[in-house]
């Protein structure tokens, strides 16, 4: 987890306050926990890449988790808006693929947890910005709080439908980040992840992130990502916010701000 709660005003009726955002974004790797019960929140960013070969995309990722209970819920993510310029290639660019996961959380103490995510990308975008068609997703979650640090370690992986000759169509992904506190409202992150798939291009990152709580329900972010693989040294920038969309309770819904 990147950010660092900001709790909610004590002069709140506890019935009615707002409980603290619990942002996945920036970093690819997520944390056990899931969202309060009942709560919707809204995850909502920019990202833009240079690649190596000059090549450039850029795109608009959300995400949307709602905690049926204290332990599992639901994420509904993907991006608004993809856009790929290949050198030498006409830029493409659409509304991007959609995921659905179902998210389970297994506390083991106050400080530590294991979780599962698990779903389908459903292929709503065009084949040149997406993956053609559908793909299942898993992924095992282990966060921990050690002294001033939070860990999240992510391994899982995507198995593809659509693959190149020659290239698996499992895909194995893993991430590690370590976040932390530093001045009031103010929070850091460096993450070491990447992908590994038989026949294609083992690849890589290192992440740093910054984020600012606003508030208890709303937190910024953004950062950059450096490519480590052997062959590309992709550059990326980002930047985001976590926002408390309102409270699902009995047949109604109200609005957080």
């Amino acid at each position: 987890m990147l950010s660092v709660p900001v709790p909610a005003s004590a002069d709140d009726d506890s019935s009615d306050s707002e409980p603290a955002v619990t942002p996945y974004r920036p970093t690819v790797s997520n944390p056990a926990s899931l969202p309060n019960p009942g709560w919707i929140e809204g995850e909502f960013g920019g990202l833009y890449t240079h690649a190596d070969d000059d090549s450039r995309s850029a795109s608009v990722p959300w995400l949307v988790k709602y905690a049926i209970g204290e332990n599992y819920g639901i994420l509904v993510g993907g991006n608004a808006y993809v856009t790929s310029a290949p050198v030498g290639a006409r830029t493409s660019g659409g509304i991007g693929d959609l995921s659905v996961e179902w998210k389970q959380a297994f506390p083991l103490s106050e400080h530590a947890a294991f979780g599962f995510e698990a779903g389908e990308i459903v292929p709503t975008a065009a084949h040149s910005l997406g993956v053609g068609k559908p793909a299942t997703i898993v992924n095992g979650i282990f966060s921990v709080d050690a002294g001033p640090v939070h860990i999240d370690l992510n391994a899982g992986g995507t198995r593809y439908t659509t693959h190149a000759p020659g290239v698996s169509a499992w895909q194995s992904a893993w991430a590690g980040a370590v976040s932390w506190s530093l001045v009031q409202g103010w929070g850091a992150a460096v993450e070491f992840s990447g992908t590994q798939q038989h026949g294609a291009a083992t690849q890589s990152q290192l992440l740093g992130a910054i984020n600012y709580n606003r508030s208890a329900h709303l937190v910024f972010d953004f950062g950059m990502a450096y490519g480590l693989a052997h062959a590309t040294h992709d550059t990326s920038v980002f930047a985001g916010a976590t926002v408390l969309l309102g409270r699902v309770n009995q047949g109604r819904s109200t609005t957080g701000h």
